[in-house]
């Protein structure tokens, strides 16, 4: 007895173990004689999933061809190594295979529908493909979605010569299900297989499909996914972007929302932005939300036009947010933002404008940051809102330009008499860095100019230019010097002063009731501050 059929006897045993190591060895050996096929195909019945894989492994080696009865029944087995070791000695059979599983397609069970429909793929000849999509049109669902994943590998590994057969034959059996009113699962499928092929001749075909709003959602999903793979790395075409905007508005979500992870993986230039730019006010949020995250990954000035045109326009702020973080930080959207910001008239906007635009103030044009401060400083002296976002940006983008704009326009009220107006204006130049302390004293003459003068304790201790003065004081200013200079005060003001810090045991005060009594002759606010140094130096 040869050394063959020793091995082959194994099968025959009892022991497990030795069927299994008898199937391994005579698949390795690719052994062919006598009993060996029929051996194995015999095992195939014994319902123990190890040694059914083992066995059909080494039927793909030696030779499947007279066992495939027995190889059949496993293609729709519950243990999917099984599943996986029949299929592929249903393959290893090769071509002459093909008209067998066409008959048993033909009464298959969607279960072993699926593994032939994986045994011709993995033949990949052109009667295997022929047959698989052929087929397709009787699957259903997810049995047609299984049929043409299982021809990616194929189609990947096949020569060019293999891809123009299988493009044609898709094509050929597109072209019959549109006349025979294909089932879309069907259809669907084979549009999927145009995708693994990656050629670009497959375009016309899949925008068709994609921009027909009479195909089933599932086909044109898949067009429009088939039409990443079609178009590779180059740049997308107005029409392919004119069919995929389309489609991101329409009402199915699920289509949508293809067609907008297809736009994000394409290579665009503003052109495509400009049509992209109503996406970003989609009534359903999400949408817009994934074109406005593309368009800030996208940069320029295009997509930073539409963002700001987000930030301007819409009533809801979510959409606001989105964009504003968008925007935030990018030199290319400065000129939008700026523009924006001296256009729009809504405050709320306004300070949106300012949140996105500060980081980049400083890249904003010498001409656009010069009507920013010359807005800001009109609504300040005019008492009207809306000045802090322009004035916040001139600050950042040139803080010393906006303060002397500020400062002059202080000054212009205060020589035109409108006190209130230019202290105000004092406040809020005191609450910049670029302050001097010219400037607090002026802010605390105009506030000396308000106040009750009321000597009091109480009153005192509130009144906001005393509090001011000794701020002053404190800073080394010379208070007692610039009081005495100020044509804007009268002796009852100075005796106010000097009273107060007479009262703090201040030199100031002194200081300036001396100068009341010296200017003031026999006036009654002369003798009030006589009278009040007579009882300091008597207190002293």
């Amino acid at each position: 007895m040869s050394e063959i059929a020793k091995i082959v006897g194994l099968l025959k045993g009892d022991a497990i173990e030795k069927k299994i190591a008898a199937a391994i060895v005579l698949g390795e050996l690719k052994a062919k004689g006598p009993g060996v096929t029929e051996g194995l195909a015999e095992v195939l019945d014994s319902g123990i999933p190890l040694l059914q894989r083992h066995a059909l492994e080494a039927l793909a080696r030696v030779g499947a061809k007279k066992a495939l009865g027995a190889v059949f029944p496993l293609l729709s087995a519950h243990d999917e190594d099984v599943r996986r070791a029949a299929i592929g000695a249903v393959a290893s059979v090769g071509e002459d295979v093909v008209p067998v599983i066409k008959q048993r397609m033909a009464t298959a069970a969607p279960d072993e529908r699926r593994a032939l429909d994986a045994a011709l793929a993995a033949l990949g000849g052109k009667d295997a493909f022929s047959t698989l999509i052929r087929g397709l049109a009787s699957n259903q669902g997810e049995a047609a979605k299984a049929a043409a994943l299982a021809v990616r590998q194929q189609v990947k590994g096949a020569d060019g010569n293999k891809r123009r057969s299988y493009l044609a034959e898709t094509e050929r059996f597109l072209a019959a299900q549109k006349k025979q009113g294909g089932s879309p699962a069907a259809v669907a499928a084979a549009v999927k297989i145009l995708g693994f092929l990656e050629d670009d001749k497959t375009t016309p075909t899949l925008l068709a499909y994609a921009s027909n709003e009479k195909e089933d959602p599932s086909v044109r999903q898949e067009a429009i996914i088939a039409l990443r793979f079609a178009l590779g790395s180059g740049k997308a075409t107005a029409k392919v972007i004119d069919v995929l905007v389309k489609a991101a508005e329409a009402a199915d979500r699920t289509l949508a929302q293809t067609a907008l992870h297809t736009l994000g993986s394409l290579k665009i230039g503003d052109d495509v932005v400009r049509r992209l730019a109503k996406l970003t006010l989609h009534a359903d949020f999400e949408r817009a939300r994934f074109v406005i995250e593309m368009l800030s990954r996208l940069g320029g000035q295009e997509a930073a036009k539409a963002l700001t045109n987000v930030l301007t326009t819409t009533q809801d702020r979510r959409y606001g947010e989105a964009a504003a973080a968008g925007l935030m930080g990018k030199e290319d959207a400065v000129p939008a933002l700026a523009k924006a910001l001296l256009e729009t008239k809504v405050p709320d906007r306004a300070w949106m404008l300012r949140n996105v635009l500060r980081p980049s103030a400083k890249k904003i044009g010498a001409a656009v940051r010069k009507q920013l401060l010359e807005a800001a400083v009109a609504k300040l002296g005019a008492g009207e809102q809306g000045w802090e976002a322009p004035l916040d940006i001139a600050r950042d983008a040139d803080p010393d330009a906006a303060a002397e704009a500020v400062r002059a326009l202080a000054a212009k009220l205060k020589r035109g008499g409108k006190d209130d107006k230019a202290r105000a204006v004092y406040g809020v130049l005191c609450k910049s860095d670029r302050s001097t302390d010219d400037d607090r004293y002026a802010l605390a003459s105009l506030e000396l100019g308000r106040s009750s003068r009321d000597t009091r304790p109480a009153a005192r201790a509130s009144d906001e230019s005393l509090r001011m003065f000794t701020s002053l004081l404190g800073r080394g200013y010379d208070v007692a010097r610039a009081l005495k200079k100020d044509r804007a005060l009268d002796l009852d003001q100075l005796y106010y002063v000097g009273f107060h810090f007479v009262e703090k045991e201040h030199p100031l005060g002194e200081e300036l009731l001396e100068e009341v009594v010296k200017k003031g002759g026999r006036s009654k606010v002369a003798k009030m501050a006589k009278n009040k140094l007579s009882l300091a130096e008597a207190r002293a």
